[in-house]
């Protein structure tokens, strides 16, 4: 049997775990560019050429990590918003700094 800390651990987003690893948060449009062994290759486009708008952790140490991926752009201002509202600490760097 699986312990309920271990359980509550698996189904919390890898991002949750290591929030203070971030300091900002950005968003960008996005679309599938091609497959590759079945895995999609995603960049970021263009607004009017969006599939899709992900937010995005930016690392205190450079680069960032994909959060979550919305439908639209107001969806996704909404999840950051949220987030800035939990950690404010992640209105340090990036987009929405």
């Amino acid at each position: 049997m699986t312990h309920p800390i271990e359980h509550a651990k698996a189904l919390t987003p890898f991002w949750m775990r290591n929030i203070q690893q971030f300091d900002g948060l950005e968003i960008h449009p996005c679309r599938t560019e091609g497959v590759e062994k079945g895995t999609p290759f995603i960049e970021q486009c263009a607004p009017d050429s969006a599939e899709f708008w992900s937010v995005y952790g930016h690392y205190k140490t450079g680069g960032v990590s994909c959060f979550e991926d919305f439908p639209t752009k107001a969806q996704a201002r909404a999840f950051a918003a949220r987030l800035l509202e939990a950690w404010p600490h992640l209105n340090t760097y990036g987009l929405m700094a």
